[in-house]
């Protein structure tokens, strides 16, 4: 899961289960990560798709708002899966091989 930095903590622990991207435990991460990977990523900059490729990311949830948001919106391979005026939902669609 990509998820927000704002709700990495509250996935922590109604979600045991299922690992975050990210939470606010910053000092676990380290800057790198925190500004290219994540905060890039979130922000729908130029590489975002090749960061959530890297981690083989299969479903996001983000801010409805958010840059990442916007292009995932009309990404080829991702569909929108929830919707409210807070958050989204977007699940990666799988690849048919012929």
């Amino acid at each position: 899961m990509f998820n927000t930095y704002n709700w990495g903590g509250y996935f922590i622990y109604w979600l045991p289960d299922k690992p975050v991207f990210v939470d606010g435990r910053t000092d676990l991460y380290g800057d790198t990560f925190l500004s290219k990977d994540y905060l890039e990523t979130a922000s729908g900059a130029p590489g975002w798709d090749a960061t959530l490729d890297k981690y083989k990311i299969n479903y996001v949830v983000m801010e409805a708002d958010s840059g990442l948001a916007r292009n995932l919106r009309t990404a080829p391979g991702w569909k929108l899966d929830y919707e409210d005026k807070q958050a989204v939902v977007f699940v990666r669609q799988a690849v048919s091989n012929g």
